[in-house]
């Protein structure tokens, strides 16, 4: 059964459609039928040419549609949104299974979504009963954020161009300034992996000096700014929208854990970690290269504060968040996005280095289960996201809405300053690799 739902009726049968409405897929029920799965890329097809075909590009007056050029040698198509039915306030954003759980128990989502571009792993998009919040899962890993971001954005269904977007996953935490289950967000995110990589042993007998095998493209040593770079190096964003996420998260009761998370911050000899978990302002780090350790930890500090002009602290460690922070970005280019409206939320599951009794043995004590604190990580994403989800929807009228009142003061976006503004990293100017 195909479904086309507006605010008055939902129809069931072709016939009865009215010209305003759009296919789509969506069941009211907390599981999709494998019947109704098999027709979600036919429907969304027939959105699209339905758009299409009812609308010519050059008639549109959509407020996120672009000017539509041609000349003999350059055309250039704008994307609109006619018929969208789906406007969320806010769109959860998990990567994995485990971090989408705690979401989905703490809010009632009564609506399935599927649309082309996800992740297979995860086809769907919840939505709570009137559409004001929904949640997506992206698949791990720069590859699959990025996609299935971009799907969602580009999909004619979701008019995203005032959605705010909470990215809520778990990260490695460095214990100088986190613990197991604190929370973090941040304002920098760094791609720490695309650099030059070579092994131990074939540098150490040349250039014992360096400190790791990781040096950045266009350069010859481990301590050089990249002379030559991808644009997705480094990631701003929007620190005064950051920072009230940060007013709101800390009046919530977060998780603790055990008492062998309790006896396991002990271990370690910085006041952060032998904490109880808290809320940390502080910088993520990309890379799909599960690291751990002293020396690369200690590297990849110092590389997040040379690509940041030493305004980065970085503190966790992750997999997505530049390439989602990338497909965002391209969004927001053409109106379908608003980069200014994205949160970067990490809870710390595991602490990225080991402590000082086993610093012999970082192998051991990665691969050692019992040191780390996933459960709690996982609990406190909605306790530390959900105060800024309902002060969304509580003030959307009044204050979310524009967005005028955390609209940001500091420059917001990439290396290339796609967005415009005067970036506060990077230098004069780069070979684009």
């Amino acid at each position: 059964m195909c479904i086309c739902h507006d605010n008055r009726k939902t129809y069931i049968n072709l016939d009865d459609l009215p010209s305003h409405c759009i296919f789509s897929l969506i069941n009211r029920s907390p599981h999709l039928s494998p019947v109704n799965m098999r027709f979600s890329s036919l429907v969304s097809s027939a959105a699209i040419l339905a758009s299409a075909v009812a609308h010519p590009l050059e008639k549109r007056t959509i407020v996120n549609s672009t000017e539509v050029v041609s000349t003999d040698n350059d055309f250039q198509a704008s994307y609109a949104k006619p018929f969208a039915i789906f406007q969320p306030k806010v769109v959860v954003i998990n990567m994995f299974h485990k971090e989408s759980k705690p979401w989905l128990g703490a809010m009632k989502f009564e609506h399935n979504i599927t649309i082309p571009g996800l992740s297979p792993q995860y086809p769907t998009i919840f939505c709570t009963g009137d559409y004001s919040v929904c949640e997506m899962t992206t698949g791990e890993g720069e590859i699959n954020a990025a996609s299935s971001v971009t799907a969602m954005g580009l999909s004619p269904l979701f008019d995203l161009s005032h959605t705010y977007f909470l990215i809520s996953g778990i990260a490695g935490g460095e214990p100088q300034y986190t613990t197991l289950g604190s929370v973090t967000f941040a304002k920098y995110a760094v791609q720490v992996a695309l650099e030059y990589q070579v092994a131990y042993q074939d540098f150490i007998n040349t250039h014992a000096n360096w400190t790791s095998g990781y040096w950045a493209y266009g350069t010859e040593d481990p301590w050089t700014y990249p002379g030559n770079v991808y644009g997705t190096e480094v990631f701003e964003v929007n620190e005064k929208l950051r920072d009230r996420a940060v007013e709101l998260a800390e009046t919530a009761n977060l998780d603790n854990g055990t008492e062998a998370n309790a006896a396991f911050r002990q271990l370690y000899n910085t006041t952060a970690a032998r904490s109880l978990p808290a809320i940390v302002k502080c910088d993520a780090l990309t890379s799909d290269n599960y690291f751990t350790g002293n020396t690369l930890g200690d590297y990849f500090s110092f590389y997040a504060s040379m690509m940041t002009n030493g305004s980065a602290t970085y503190c966790a460690t992750a997999q997505e968040d530049n390439a989602s922070l990338e497909a965002f970005t391209r969004l927001h280019t053409y109106g379908l996005a608003d980069y200014n409206r994205v949160i970067i939320m990490r809870s710390i599951s595991d602490f990225s280095r080991p402590p000082p009794s086993r610093a012999n043995d970082t192998v051991g004590f990665f691969n050692d289960p019992q040191d780390g604190g996933h459960r709690l990580a996982y609990n406190n994403l909605p306790l530390a996201g959900m105060p800024i989800v309902e002060d969304i929807l509580e003030n959307w009228e009044d204050v979310y809405y524009s967005g005028e009142k955390y609209a940001p003061d500091n420059y917001t976006g990439d290396l290339f300053n796609t967005l415009g503004g005067t970036p506060d990293f990077g230098k004069s100017s780069f070979e684009i690799a």
